[in-house]
């Protein structure tokens, strides 16, 4: 594993990397000097864009472009079995593993007294048993590089909202996991930390969020200090820093622009 800026030579997984955070991370991963493992799943109750095989693929191609390798595996984050064979792929390919990306989740919106159980369990599922099944699968393997794990966490991980029950309290456990995570790990010199992005242009928000593009700039003018928004590059920059700074562990990191720099 490296210890400075650079990732030559290591492996990393990054779930959820159809998703536009995800590209952020893989490419930053990919700029350091990592091969990528892409893990995409077609999800049945969210809307996709029939054009994400192609985006997928073209991702693969940017990467080839760095001077890396990517391999894209389609697995659900949710299934135990689906999960192993993704983290033995991975090894299998590059014979090892160095960085974990746990970057795989969906948001719904739903009252707690109008949420179908199903719905719960979806969001719970997909951003928090994802999570643990992954890291699970992925520890031996990342105690033997002495590598990281790096959670996507939320601004949502620190409070409440309206009508995103589940989706806070999903992220919610992401910290907690995080932390134990880290405590149980740094005697193998594997760290584990949480990116936790504030208000980044992806589907959640332009599509679950904040549809209309006037809602989205108002929300950044009266939420955002820095009056802009976060990027994926933003995260993928500081997933980067996680990996290559080995005395960083346990830590929940917010790129939001200073959006909860005022909260009580």
């Amino acid at each position: 594993m490296a210890t400075n800026s650079r990732l030559d030579e290591s492996v990393s997984i990054v779930t959820g990397a159809r998703g536009v955070i995800g590209r952020g991370i893989a490419t930053e991963l990919a700029a350091a000097g990592s091969d990528v493992v892409l893990q995409t799943e077609h999800d049945e109750n969210q809307s996709i864009d029939v054009t994400d095989s192609t985006r997928t693929q073209a991702l693969v191609d940017e990467i080839a472009e760095m001077g890396r390798d990517a391999v894209h595996v389609n697995c659900d984050v949710t299934n135990s079995t689906q999960v192993a064979a993704m983290v033995e792929k991975t090894v299998e390919t590059f014979g090892r593993l160095d960085v974990l990306v746990n970057n795989a989740g969906i948001v719904m919106v739903s009252p707690v007294e109008e949420m179908a159980v199903a719905e719960w369990d979806h969001v719970m599922d997909v951003n928090v048993k994802g999570m643990f099944l992954c890291s699970r699968a992925a520890i031996p393997h990342l105690r033997e590089s002495g590598g990281t794990i790096i959670n996507n966490g939320s601004i949502a991980s620190f409070g409440g909202a309206a009508g995103l029950a589940h989706y806070c309290a999903s992220k919610h456990a992401v910290i907690g996991l995080t932390k134990a995570l880290a405590l149980e790990l740094a005697a193998d010199d594997v760290t584990v930390n949480a990116i936790c992005p504030g208000i980044v242009d992806t589907p959640m928000w332009s599509e679950v969020l904040a549809p209309d593009p006037e809602q989205y700039d108002a929300t950044i003018e009266q939420k955002i200090p820095l009056r802009r928004d976060q990027t994926p590059a933003d995260m993928g920059r500081l997933a980067v820093f996680f990996a290559t700074n080995r005395n960083v562990t346990g830590e929940a990191v917010k790129v939001d622009g200073g959006i909860t720099s005022s909260a009580t």
